[in-house]
């Protein structure tokens, strides 16, 4: 597995970390994500990337967290929007957003009843994703770029969960709720059948 680059100029617009009654409800599913398996630590941080929809932009985790629990406010950072010609991503907030950030704005702006987009990784849904029916990427791109933004939103069409080939997966939904719940279910179906296999 290989743990995204930032590969988009950033300007920060503002230093005001994100203030969202839902930031605490997003905080619950990072720690239920880190505690089921699905940001594993990778050369010190913990993967993956999760994100609710806000006014125009987006808010979604830091880049580079040490740990995805006890999350403060300042480990989210406001998207307010993406400018594909200079590849630049308009930011509130302390820290750099996560690597993924293109994908979840492609995802937000392409799929306007989804709310949410939460990013993760688990070998067992990457290795049984076309044995059980979830939809893969045609091809396999670097991490944080816009190919791989682009190969998603392709393969996710108006589905709301898609398996990045040998990679990770997305899952979205209306709520976070909904997106997180069907993450957590296909991890369930991914052991399941991978224990059957062995």
């Amino acid at each position: 597995m290989k743990e995204g680059k930032i590969r988009f100029n950033i300007t920060f617009v503002s230093d005001e970390i994100p203030i969202d009654p839902r930031i605490d409800e997003l905080k619950e599913w990072c720690e239920r994500f880190q505690k089921a398996g699905l940001t594993p630590e990778f050369e010190g941080n913990y993967t993956g990337n999760l994100g609710f929809r806000r006014r125009e932009g987006f808010v979604i985790t830091a880049s580079g967290l040490k740990s995805k629990q006890n999350l403060s406010n300042n480990c989210f950072v406001y998207v307010k929007s993406y400018d594909r010609q200079s590849n630049t991503v308009y930011v509130e907030g302390r820290r750099q957003p996560s690597s993924e950030s293109v994908m979840h704005y492609l995802i937000y702006k392409t799929r306007r009843e989804v709310n949410a987009v939460f990013h993760g990784h688990n070998k067992a849904i990457v290795m049984n994703a076309e044995k059980l029916g979830f939809p893969v990427t045609e091809r396999e791109h670097e991490p944080g770029t816009i190919e791989l933004a682009k190969e998603a939103l392709k393969a996710l069409d108006n589905k709301n969960l898609v398996v990045l080939k040998n990679h990770g997966f997305v899952s979205v939904g209306n709520t976070m709720k909904e997106a997180g719940e069907l993450a957590l279910a296909t991890l369930k179906r991914s052991r399941a059948s991978a224990n059957l296999r062995g």
